[in-house]
């Protein structure tokens, strides 16, 4: 089992159980899980069936004297989310959302979080809910060490439904933290997240609990901004982090030969200090793209000018050959944004760098059964767009989708791309493409 130590294997920690504790085990693992033996005074469990991935990955953890409540939720249905960090248990009409704070607000967020006095709230609900204990991460006294339990619980007799903010329930800890997590908190080291829960009356279809409380939890996360100064983050299922692959030869380092205008330099940078957030890093691409459109206009207006003018038919004197031309100074004042970005990339992307990267890149992303939606597709295949149109047609349309959030029925078939959304998360092809397309026209638009 790698490097990970379990104290006692599954029949004897089974040995020293009460019954309603083994009724719980065989609960949780007739749900695809194997205890294993237990730690630190804790159920160590192992995913079934998890081949491929390192023994570590597939362990948890769950204290003896909560396992019957895991082992309930479990009963009633309990499942993760299939975007966000979280669960949702249908059984019971309640979900559940890991939230975080901003890095560079932890402290100040932590501070106005315990300013949130738990009786404060006036409570009309009957939800069953209880206060977790204080964690030494948030202390009301540095000297005296003392913590104070943050949260709320928050209700609308309107809606029937309740929201809270307290310390992330067991299940989900079980079903969505890692080994290296776990193994921290049960011997008193790791801090314990936090997590947004919307309660629901029992009975309300599992669907719709999904469905609407993450909508709950957005309008409450907006107005904890706007009203309380609390900036609170969903955290997606698959947190993604992606780097760039380094050239296969690394030359040595010159002074720079390449010239760029600073603040093409500081959006090209920029995309590498928010590889955590995919939509942020492609647009950072694509302002640099958008920053060389009025270049690659004016330069087909001019070959356009040109044409007309080196025509050995051409007279200035005839209104006719003036009248032709004013038209073809027209139509290069019209041409849409989209459009421009066709003319960008085939006069400034090299096409083998286009045949380079899509003959090593997995072409199933790019296909129409890709992960994002409401983009057109990119072929190799000879009858198809050239390769430069069918790249600006996606660029833009994916472009759209991330800053255009219109309420208008013309746009209801395209949404658009959330920020933290498992398409977010699957946009790592897409992003290496804008990256080649900006690197392309910043080398070949120097001049």
């Amino acid at each position: 089992m790698d490097d990970v130590q379990v104290d006692l294997n599954r029949d004897q920690a089974m040995d020293g159980l009460e019954e309603y504790q083994k009724a719980s085990v065989l609960a949780i693992e007739a749900k695809g899980f194997e205890l294993k033996g237990e730690r630190s005074g804790a159920a160590i469990f192992a995913d079934k069936g998890a081949a491929g991935r390192r023994p570590r990955d597939t362990l948890r953890a769950i204290g003896w004297s909560k396992i019957s409540e895991v082992a309930d939720d479990f009963i009633n249905g309990v499942v993760q989310h299939e975007e966000y960090a979280g669960v949702v248990n249908g059984g019971k009409g309640v979900a559940e959302y890991y939230v975080r704070v901003h890095r560079s607000l932890g402290t100040i967020q932590l501070r106005s979080l315990e300013r949130l006095d738990w009786d404060s709230v006036e409570r009309t609900c009957e939800h069953d809910f209880t206060p977790n204990s204080p964690i030494s991460a948030v202390s009301t006294s540095k000297a005296s060490g003392e913590g104070k339990t943050v949260g709320f619980h928050v209700n609308s007799r309107k809606e029937k439904i309740c929201v809270e903010l307290s310390l992330a329930s067991q299940t989900a800890e079980f079903l969505t933290s890692s080994w290296s997590f776990m193994t921290d908190h049960l011997i008193g080291r790791g801090v314990r997240d936090y997590s947004l829960k919307v309660f629901f009356d029992r009975g309300v279809d599992a669907a719709k609990v999904a469905e609407t409380s993450l909508d709950i939890v957005s309008r409450i996360i907006f107005e904890l901004d706007i009203r309380n100064g609390i900036s609170l983050i969903l955290s997606p299922r698959e947190r993604v982090r992606f780097s760039f692959d380094a050239p296969s030869e690394t030359p040595r380092i010159r002074f720079p030969k390449v010239k760029l205008p600073r603040e093409v330099a500081a959006l090209f940078s920029f995309a590498s200090e928010t590889l955590d957030n995919p939509p942020y890093v492609f647009l950072s691409y694509y302002q640099v793209l958008e920053n060389f459109l009025p270049l690659a206009h004016r330069r087909d207006a001019l070959k356009v000018l040109q044409r007309e003018l080196r025509d050995p038919f051409f007279d200035e004197n005839k209104d006719s050959t003036l009248i032709k031309l004013l038209n073809s100074i027209d139509r290069t004042k019209q041409v849409s944004e989209e459009d421009q970005l066709k003319l960008l990339l085939r006069d400034f992307v090299r096409p083998d760098k286009l045949i380079e990267f899509f003959g090593s890149t997995e072409m199933k992303h790019f296909e129409s059964k890709g992960p994002i939606v409401g983009v057109p597709e990119i072929s190799m295949h000879p009858k198809s767009d050239p390769l430069s149109t069918q790249v600006a047609k996606r660029v833009y349309a994916l472009r759209n989708r991330i800053v255009h959030a219109k309420d208008d029925p013309k746009y209801g078939s395209i949404p658009v791309l959330l920020p933290r959304s498992a398409e977010a998360g699957s946009l790592k092809p897409d992003v290496a493409l804008a990256r080649l397309l900006a690197t392309e026209v910043l080398i070949n638009g120097q001049d």
